[in-house]
């Protein structure tokens, strides 16, 4: 057994990951947020004392869901391999010689960026056992509720880009440069 198993086996029988790291996770998100929030209204002591009393509920939280440790083991690990991939991704189109800054111009292919983060995030939150701590409803998971789904968000996508040039066409006709029969 090496140095690193023995300091990790440690670590986990002290309940480090069950119970520290997660309160110094959620203290650090809670004063962040509120901080950025908040910051100019209200002092800093204030602040961390709300984030620390939210932080120890969250220590109780994990005291009573062990699951956890192992949700936020799975979560830094996807997040990894998922950063590891992108990664990749960049470098073969750098290869190639595309730059990121001038494949992702414009407004349309941004909000399909900031789309794709949000699929990926969530793909990984739920893969690493997310789904445990929220309780979702039967229906919303039931085959027909997400055929559903599907299919409003697909007509949903076609109207969107059947109307996105209509305003132009419009603002042309009246300007004079209109379609002549």
């Amino acid at each position: 057994m090496s140095i690193f198993d023995t300091l990790v086996s440690n670590m986990q029988n002290m309940g480090l990951f069950q119970f520290l790291f997660p309160f110094l996770l959620a203290l650090g998100i809670f004063y962040g947020v509120l901080y950025w929030a908040i910051g100019d209204r209200v002092k800093k002591g204030p602040v961390g004392l709300i984030s620390v009393v939210l932080a120890f509920f969250v220590m109780l939280f994990a005291s009573s869901n062990p699951g956890i440790s192992t949700f936020f083991a799975n979560l830094g690990g996807m997040t990894l391999v998922v950063g590891s991939g992108i990664l990749v991704i960049a470098i073969l189109l750098g290869l190639a010689g595309f730059k990121l800054q001038d494949t992702f111009k414009g407004k349309y292919m941004m909000w399909f960026l900031v789309f794709a983060i949000i699929l990926i995030g969530l793909i990984v939150y739920f893969g690493a056992g997310g789904g445990n701590f929220v309780s979702v409803p039967s229906f919303f998971i039931s085959s027909d509720f997400t055929t559903v789904i599907i299919v409003i968000v697909i007509i949903a996508a076609a109207m969107w880009f059947m109307t996105q040039g209509e305003g132009e066409e419009k603002k042309d006709e009246k300007a004079g440069g209109g379609k002549t029969s």
